[in-house]
């Protein structure tokens, strides 16, 4: 599971690594260029360019441009130019041991940027790789490096980032109208960053790649307050500590989930959920729906247990009392707002003791009537999406924000909130925090989320805890997009095109 670090905490480690390994600032500069290199020529065919810009910093995300150069130019297949953003006496000992280096190379053309005159239009058939400034940017690109980083965002080049794209900030949000080199791919290393998971940003990053350089924290670190990226090890490796398979397992020893989801005008989002909970391996499942729900469920998935609500239109009624072996309850997709709903949620926050995920219309009803808020049992979860989750904790200016709140808004009510999209970030009752990689952008598409809330309940009403359900159900449901798209495109694929999948996702774990 890899960390999500600050630059300070990113230097710690640098500087931790460097002192107990033991290896020389220079030695980790050299390992940094080299993996970058390495991972490079996997990823990307050298031979479709004829050229290969590097525009090197003053520092050591220059130091480090300078050996992704010479690695490259000892190739000899593809021709590298050198451009020196930087000043006589502003650049640090690993730089110009490394220039050192390059300036023994003939065949490598090493040149000082004297003005943006003297830059060529670049074909598309050129590399640049951006090594102006790394993740320890704290003010603006002014001068001739914003001269150079626009410059790049205006050439059909592909671009590399190394480590940052230059302008970038890390651990803040980025000016509005800041000048930030434009990156196909950003290979950072050791530890993902705030600023790369940041949807502001994804037109600066482009694909992040992490890269793992032997970089360790000081075991003095605290790495249980760090963020956490979610990576399908992880969860595999969680899900089989969790979960074994018993031979003489039954449909009653494998939970007893409820479904409060449809309407009159949704009941789609009800069927979809239920799909998702039954694919996720619950024993039983009852679904308490609206009458054409119910009819709609009869045909599309007899495996459910069906309970008709007294209203046609919208669920308004449940007797807890009949549903005494629930092992978890899962309320809000197609449920709609209206008020009578509003009151069957009031009386699940007070009447019921059970895990309970809410979601959609759920949580449209607590923005509503923010008092239920503080009656959500503990460790209820919550899947919004940033919208959803707005009308709940107000607006967010940016995704740094938008973290803070998320967080601050878990521990204020003890509960888990997952926030949908690219990413799902999970939020805990003790502040901790995890981000999911897996998912694509084929799963924005509508009823993505009713699936989400229904492998969830079927973890929870398999027994798993709520910190557990909302961890493993959050991947497993990227994993099934992934696994969708293998067969569609990110054009066509369809919530129900998930739940086809979940199975595959077990099965990858």
């Amino acid at each position: 599971m890899k960390y999500i670090l600050n630059a300070k905490e990113v230097r710690e480690g640098e500087q931790y690594t460097m002192q107990n390994e033991p290896i020389a600032s220079i030695d980790l500069m050299e390992r940094a260029g080299a993996t970058l290199t390495d991972q490079l020529l996997l990823d990307i065919n050298l031979s479709q360019f004829k050229n290969v810009w590097v525009f090197c910093g003053p520092g050591n995300n220059g130091g480090d441009g300078l050996v992704v150069a010479r690695l490259l130019g000892q190739l000899g297949s593809v021709k590298v130019s050198v451009i020196l953003a930087t000043e006589e006496g502003n650049t640090t000992p690993d730089f110009e041991t490394n220039l050192a280096r390059i300036k023994e190379d003939e065949e490598l053309e090493v040149t000082l940027y004297e003005g943006i005159t003297q830059l060529p239009e670049i074909s598309d058939e050129t590399l640049i790789i951006d090594a102006l400034f790394g993740i320890g940017l704290s003010r603006e690109l002014k001068g001739y490096f914003a001269d150079i980083a626009n410059f790049i965002n205006r050439q059909e080049a592909f671009v590399v980032s190394v480590d940052a794209p230059s302008g970038l900030f890390i651990d803040c949000p980025t000016p509005l109208n800041a000048v930030c080199v434009r990156a196909t791919i950003t290979y950072t290393f050791q530890w993902q960053k705030w600023a790369y998971l940041s949807p502001e940003n994804e037109a600066i990053c482009g694909e992040v790649r992490i890269l793992d350089i032997g970089m360790c924290l000081p075991p003095e670190k605290d790495t249980r307050i760090l963020p956490q990226f979610i990576e399908k090890e992880d969860i595999s490796r969680l899900y089989h500590t969790l979960y074994k398979p018993q031979k003489f397992a039954h449909k009653g020893s494998n939970g007893h989930a409820l479904l409060l989801a449809g309407s009159g005008k949704m009941p789609g989002a009800a069927i979809l959920c239920a799909t998702a909970a039954m694919r996720s391996g619950i024993g039983k499942l009852t679904v308490h729906t609206t009458e054409n729900t119910a009819q709609a469920l009869t045909v599309r998935l007899p495996e459910v247990i069906i309970n008709q609500d007294i209203n046609k239109d919208s669920i308004s009624m449940c007797h807890w009392e009949d549903f005494s072996g629930i092992t978890a309850i899962a309320m809000g997709p197609g449920i709609g707002n209206s008020g009578s709903t509003g009151y069957l949620l009031r009386d699940l926050l007070t009447d019921v003791r059970r895990p309970i995920v809410l979601d959609a219309d759920a949580l449209n009803l607590l923005a509503q009537n923010k008092t239920l808020l503080g009656f959500l049992p503990s460790h209820t979860i919550l899947t919004p999406h940033f919208k959803e989750f707005e009308r709940l904790a107000g607006i967010c200016g940016n995704h740094f924000e938008r973290i803070e709140k998320l967080k601050a808004f878990a521990i204020q009510y003890n509960i888990i909130v997952v926030l949908k999209g690219a990413n799902s970030v999970i939020a805990l009752p003790d502040g901790k925090i995890f981000v999911n990689d897996s998912g694509n952008p084929g799963m924005a598409t509508a009823g993505s989320g009713d699936v989400l809330t229904g492998i969830i309940l079927g973890l929870l009403g398999r027994g798993f805890s709520p910190v557990h359900a909302a961890i493993i159900g959050t991947h497993l449901h990227g994993m099934a997009g992934d696994c969708a798209l293998e067969q569609e495109s990110v054009e066509s694929l369809l919530a129900s095109d998930i739940c086809q999948y979940i199975g595959a996702a077990f099965r990858k774990l």
